[in-house]
């Protein structure tokens, strides 16, 4: 033996031994030391990049599935008497009739002109239909509790919603109401300033499409189908609260409500109440797009927006589907959200979708009745299948999958050995996965920290793609350096590195199995669980495959490195999937967030997401080697570091800086009726967390600390809904005089211990009421529908908010009169019983902006996306 192999064998005597297993395919390794392993038991460390590219190549795969949309059908392609046929090129002819080329505010004359454009497209294609089908032009008045986050009681005058019934075999009766009929509805009306394409012109233009193509049946359905265009969704929910008044909706059993929170891709379903709406759903759209966590993020209250859905289910009892277009959101209730920007196929796919699905919903006999609301868990793969079960199905199927997952566990510890070896392996295998994990999710919220402090927040509105390197990338980083760090061969019960693998793979099915088992017991996660049950689903039945094929074959490291990325894509492209449809919301979401950090809040769902995603090949990372392995990851965590530092803007053309500006006049009254105070200026509520840093310094003037307000004055003292102590008030001249004036005239009469008030308002389309009863008195009444209810306390006083609108354009609305009753003593009867704010507000009335005013905008910058409003905020002591 010469002098270099005797070196050699005494290094090797003095290394820990290792027992060998003796199973095909598993190689036995004594010595697990980098310079003793024979290449094919390892994979060079540079590899680690090209893994990671082909799992963001699988991740651009799954966003081209989503936007995968079919092909237009043309006009020439489809014969006149076709009734089952959408066409995508008819639709848009209907969208660009509806829309116009300006906003169409309800109460505002524009909305009007729309309302009987729309109105004479409905009655044509009543007179061409072959199947009878009934339109109406609805004028309603009434008002409503609202539980939104500010609750408030709704008031709305003179709204216009139009209606078309194609009638079923259910027919009407003799009373004109309708038999069993299946609603669905659309609202045409728009917010102040955008035309409103997506939201919500594109699923009208798609009712009208699909109302033309049921008209040229030659059959009826088994139940009418009720189309309702409402004429003041954004007011908000007035229009669907209007129309259950309507003789035609008392006969409905169900719902599907088609509304917008963004423009293109698939329309999502995002709530569902009613099981038999889902059923139709799942077997007639040949691209799925349903997740019930997104039911779940409504619900909590974290996407600032609702859906007349809620009027349906808590005014009418009346269950379905909501659905709405999700991505893109950076358009939403923009000057964006224009019919150019939609692509090919959107509406196309929206109108096969839904004209099959009224189809079959409406020739349905379950249909004949209301159900009661169903809690259900769905999720569609891919765009590909749709899964739906109810909430006892997913505990049974989250406890099944969880337990599946620990004997995928037992199988591996049966192939290297039932011995303490083993399990106290499997023990600190569990440990250092948790680690790993903890190290990943701080090294992300280090990153997340200093991108806050160092850059600007929301880079990733004009880019959704930066939150790969800006959240994901670090948990991968510090989640991989870890994993390198803990694994040593000492300790490791004679596993080499195939072994170790497995090891950690069933380490990390054990962990999740772990979580899932006690969350399956909690009715409430239902709708969210399955994010986990999928993925520890799928990684389940992936072990099989490798822990069987490393016992039964030889496997190199490359190749077994192959297979486990092959068994991971499954798992991957679904949490691919889910992850796309959440930062779709979430990202455009945080562009509306008037917080601070909005980048902790995306940041911390994004590190979930990929912690997630890591739980999938959670231990590959150990068939590479560590020699090395600092390059590769540094080279990632230097790309993701340069980027977090760039300076790159927040906004572009597409993804603006949303303000809403308030050119207001704001002016006090004593009890004995002289005016107290005046002062007019520039309102600026913040948005976002740029918004006021973006404003304040355009205009040089003076500044008024609206802080010190709040503490005397209702809602600041400023013409909004709720108390806004962060916005900006630069004093300017007053807005041009409204007309009529806005008033608020108040006569009283006392009887015993009650005084009412006889309360005559007069202003624009849109205002808002505040008031708030004084000490000696308590508000018992009041002649709005339903005993009054605070919308809250403000000086230890219960406040009590009436919006109001009148909802159709008219050059004379009227006054809106009511009552007031408080219970009040005798004694303190000739003293002030309430102060009352009204702010009346002019929407959507550019015609009416002073020079002044015009001069302010003009240095906008042109990213902002401005929404102006003339406000007269008059405050009274009665």
């Amino acid at each position: 033996m010469d002098t270099e192999e005797n070196d050699r064998y005494s290094r090797n005597r003095n290394m820990p031994m290792r027992r060998s297993h003796q199973l095909a395919g598993l190689p036995s390794l004594e010595i697990d030391e980098e310079e003793y392993e024979k290449p094919w038991q390892k994979v060079p460390s540079m590899f680690l990049l090209l893994l990671l590219g082909a799992y963001l190549t699988v991740g651009y795969l799954a966003q081209l599935i989503e936007d995968d949309m079919p092909r237009p059908i043309l006009e020439s392609e489809i014969h006149k008497k076709d009734a089952k046929t959408f066409s995508e090129e008819s639709a848009k002819k209907y969208l660009h009739q509806l829309l116009g080329n300006g906003p169409r505010v309800a109460g505002t004359k524009y909305h009007l002109e729309k309302t009987v454009d729309l109105k004479s497209m409905l009655d044509s294609i009543a007179a061409e239909a072959n199947l009878p089908v009934r339109t109406d032009w609805q004028f309603v008045s009434c008002d409503f509790w609202i539980e939104f986050s500010t609750p408030h009681a709704s008031s709305y005058q003179n709204l216009s919603n139009l209606v078309a019934v194609l009638e079923g075999g259910s027919g009407f009766d003799p009373d004109g109401r309708t038999g069993s009929a299946l609603l669905v509805n659309c609202h045409y009306d728009s917010v102040p300033f955008a035309i409103g394409a997506s939201d919500n012109g594109v699923f009208c233009a798609v009712m009208l499409e699909t109302l033309s193509k049921l008209s040229r049946r030659r059959k009826k359905l088994r139940h009418n189908i009720v189309f309702l265009f409402n004429g003041a969704e954004e007011n908000p929910l007035q229009g669907s609260h209007g129309f259950l008044k309507h003789r035609w909706a008392t006969g409905i059993t169900s719902v599907v409500n088609l509304d917008a929170a963004g423009m293109n891709g698939k329309p999502a379903v995002f709530q569902v109440s009613d099981s038999r709406s889902l059923a139709a759903y799942r077997l007639v759209a040949q691209r799925p797009n349903a997740q019930s966590f997104g039911e779940a993020l409504f619900k909590s209250g974290l996407i600032p927006s609702d859906t007349d859905f809620r009027i349906w289910r808590d005014f009418g009892s009346i269950h379905g589907v909501d659905v709405a277009f999700a991505k893109w959101g950076c358009v939403y209730h923009t000057r964006n959200d224009r019919p150019e920007l939609i692509r090919e196929g959107v509406v196309q796919n929206a109108g096969d979708v839904l004209l099959a699905m009224l189809e079959r919903l409406a020739d349905d006999e379950l249909m004949a009745a209301k159900t009661a609301a169903a809690s259900l868990v769905y999720f569609d793969y891919l765009n590909v299948f749709l899964v739906t079960y109810d909430n006892g199905t997913a505990q049974l199927v989250d406890i099944s999958v969880a337990l599946s997952a620990l004997l995928t566990v037992a199988y591996y510890l049966s192939v290297v050995g039932f011995r303490r070896t083993s399990a106290v392996g499997l023990l600190w295998g569990v440990g250092g996965r948790l680690l790993c994990t903890v190290f990943g999710l701080v090294s992300g919220a280090l990153a997340v920290l200093l991108m806050t402090i160092v850059a600007e927040q929301l880079r990733y509105l004009s880019r959704p793609w930066l939150v790969v390197p800006f959240y994901w990338i670090p948990y991968l980083v510090g989640y991989l350096l870890i994993s390198f760090r803990i694994d040593q061969p000492e300790g490791q019960g004679g596993l080499n590195r195939s072994l170790r693998t497995l090891e950690a793979m069933a380490a990390t099915r054990l962990l999740l199995a772990a979580v899932l088992l006690p969350l399956a017991v909690v009715p409430s996660l239902a709708s969210m669980r399955y994010v986990i049950t999928v993925p520890l689903a799928a990684t389940s039945a992936a072990s099989l495959v490798s822990i069987t094929a490393l016992k039964v074959f030889r496997v190199t490291a490359v190749q077994q490195l192959a297979m486990e990325f092959l068994l991971s894509l499954p798992g991957f492209l679904f949490v691919a999937s889910v992850s796309l449809r959440l930062d779709s919301i979430l990202v455009p979401t945080a562009g509306r967030m008037p917080i601070n950090h909005p980048d902790l809040v995306v940041g911390g769902a994004n590190l979930a997401l990929a912690a997630l995603a890591a739980t999938l090949v959670s231990g590959v990372e150990l068939l590479f080697s560590r020699k090395g392995a600092w390059l590769p990851l540094g080279l990632v965590g230097a790309t993701s570091l340069a980027l977090m530092l760039a300076p790159l803007s927040v906004y572009d053309d597409l993804a603006t800086q949303r303000h809403y500006w308030f050119h207001s006049e704001i002016v006090s009254y004593s009890w004995n009726g002289s005016e107290v105070g005046r002062e007019s200026g520039l309102v600026i509520p913040r948005q976002d967390a740029h918004t006021l840093a973006r404003a304040r310094p355009l205009f040089s003037g003076r500044w008024k600390p609206v802080s010190e307000e709040c503490g005397r004055f209702v809602h600041c003292n400023l013409p909004l809904s709720r108390p806004r102590n962060d916005s900006l008030f630069l004093h300017t001249a007053p807005p041009a005089r409204f007309e009529p004036e806005p008033s608020l005239d108040v006569t009283r009469s006392c009887r015993g211990e009650e005084c009412t008030l006889h309360c005559t308002m007069i202003g624009p389309a849109h205002s808002l009421l505040t008031l708030l009863p004084t000490g000696a008195a308590a508000l018992a009444g009041w002649s709005l529908a339903g005993p009054p209810k605070p919308s809250g306390r403000f000086l230890g006083r219960p406040l009590f908010i009436v919006l109001h609108s009148v909802a159709t354009h008219s050059t004379d609305p009227g006054p809106f009169s009511f009552n007031l009753t408080f219970r009040v003593a005798p004694s303190q009867q000739n003293q002030p019983l309430v102060e009352i704010s009204h702010h009346a507000h002019k929407i959507a009335h550019p015609e009416d902006f002073t020079e002044s005013y015009k001069r302010l905008l003009a240095k906008a910058p042109k990213y902002f996306n401005i929404a102006s409003t003339l406000s007269v905020r008059t405050n009274y002591v009665f």
